[in-house]
């Protein structure tokens, strides 16, 4: 490994380049909001309360960190119902001694799963944070603050999700059905539809364990830092095809080489 490459692994392995990753994740629920939210109830959710993922992220061959995904038990905001997920994310020690992270991000939803309610992240290491988007559908606007520092609202449209809510989303649909597929999404300072392609379905092995999948692959034209300096920069998800539509495997190619993210466990 050569100093240089060492130098760019932080940017790499960042919280914020995870996000990208979660981003890239919420294009691929293509449907109307109208339809999704008949469609997805209780009796249909392809997961429940009490379940975790855990994914090892690596650079080349170098454990880079986890990220670990909770579904909470249903809450109430401001006396409102809402679903609750929660990750967490931690990089390893090797990556610790040039760009520590420790974050957790939180997500609301309404119980249909029709659009995001709050989302949070705080972040301690290399650079904290502390961010709260507030979704206020009556303006169809979004409120972003980081240690209570605000920006001007945007506007948002109807079946908006941030990125880790659209993690979930995402397994409420049937890319079976689909080719091409968009999506709203914001993480409070910017919102854009995204667009990506169902390339077909494949056989993978991840740890042992193999999984029939289909492969997506979205377009990157929104996406700046590591992504935008690469040449023909490419990124690859594996979801499976049962009813519980994991997420197994994400892979990006970029100017430094591979980033990989693989399932590891399911509770």
């Amino acid at each position: 490994m050569t100093l240089p490459q060492m130098r760019a692994l932080p940017k790499l392995v960042t919280v914020r380049s995870f996000f990208l990753i979660l981003l890239f994740l919420s294009l691929l629920c293509g449907f109307s909001v109208e339809a999704a939210d008949k469609k997805t109830s209780k009796k249909t959710l392809p997961f429940s309360p009490g379940e975790q993922l855990v994914y090892q992220i690596r650079w080349e061959t170098v454990e880079a960190g986890v990220a670990s995904f909770y579904v909470l038990p249903v809450t109430k905001l401001d006396q409102q119902p809402c679903r609750h997920f929660s990750l967490k994310v931690e990089t390893s020690p090797l990556v610790d001694v040039v760009y520590e992270v420790r974050a957790k991000l939180d997500s609301y939803t309404d119980l249909a799963l029709g659009h995001s309610i709050r989302y949070g992240k705080k972040e301690t290491g290399s650079e904290p944070r502390d961010i709260l988007v507030q979704f206020d559908w009556e303006k169809r606007i979004a409120r972003y603050s980081n240690f209570n520092a605000g920006k001007k609202p945007i506007t948002i449209p109807p079946g908006t999700f941030d990125p880790l809510a659209a993690f979930y989303k995402l397994r409420c649909m049937d890319l079976g059905t689909k080719k091409e597929i968009k999506f709203p999404i914001t993480d409070g300072k910017r919102s854009f539809m995204g667009r990506a392609k169902v390339l077909g379905k494949e056989t993978i092995t991840c740890f042992n364990t193999t999984y029939d999948t289909y492969v997506i692959e979205p377009e990157l034209i929104h996406f700046g830092g590591v992504f935008e300096i690469s040449d023909k920069p490419t990124l690859r998800l594996w979801i499976t095809s049962d009813e519980r539509r994991l997420p197994v495997r994400i892979q990006s190619k970029v100017i430094v080489g591979s980033i990989i993210g693989e399932l590891v466990s399911v509770r």
